[in-house]
């Protein structure tokens, strides 16, 4: 009879303590996302942004996060660039312009419906600049990637004064090797891959 007590005191008091443990992991919820291509980068204080062309509704979102997901948070997450502007299964590059500690700029690239290759991008002074209209943005220059092409990068180098951003991807004008759009601070130009 004390077995059985004892037993029964046991099993109760684990079920208590692990049901205690089970709900406390549905204390933080997991952020539903539903992407296709992203990109990302990480700023000089450890926080981090997430870019991905949204499944359902084809915009570009931008999902702010504290830090790795180890020690960071989800914070907060808006639409960057209207689903209008955005090739349905558009690849995402993005970059950072930062100098020191301080991050000055960051580029989010994608091709838009006529596979134009389109540029937003977030400058500390500016706010955010972009779409069809935005006469900085690569997206100005009328560059056309290859249609359904998933080949896209993005790199930025403070190294240079002002920093030289470059875009990589498959040019209709040049579909048999990479395209390079530069951007030294003068404007955009383009180049194919050439020995």
């Amino acid at each position: 009879m004390f077995t059985m007590k004892f037993s029964v005191i046991v099993s109760m008091s684990l079920t208590y303590l692990f049901g205690a443990f089970a709900s406390n992991l549905t204390t933080d919820a997991v952020v539903p996302v539903s992407g296709t291509n992203m990109g990302s980068i990480q700023l000089p204080n450890g926080d981090t942004r997430l870019y991905y062309q949204d499944q359902h509704n084809g915009s570009i979102i931008e999902m702010v996060i504290s830090n790795a997901f180890t020690i960071g948070v989800f914070e907060e997450s808006a639409v960057l660039v209207p689903s209008s502007q955005v090739r349905s299964n558009s690849p995402v590059a993005v970059s950072l312009v930062a100098d020191g500690d301080t991050f000055i700029q960051v580029h989010t690239f994608f091709f838009s419906p006529e596979n134009v290759l389109s540029q937003y991008y977030w400058d500390d002074v500016l706010g955010i600049q972009g779409g069809p209209n935005c006469l900085t943005c690569v997206t100005n220059k009328g560059f056309v990637g290859v249609a359904g092409s998933q080949m896209l990068y993005a790199m930025a180098s403070s190294a240079t004064s002002p920093p030289t951003l470059r875009v990589g991807f498959v040019s209709a004008g040049a579909p048999n090797t990479i395209s390079e759009a530069v951007n030294t601070g003068s404007g955009w130009s383009v180049a194919s891959l050439s020995t």
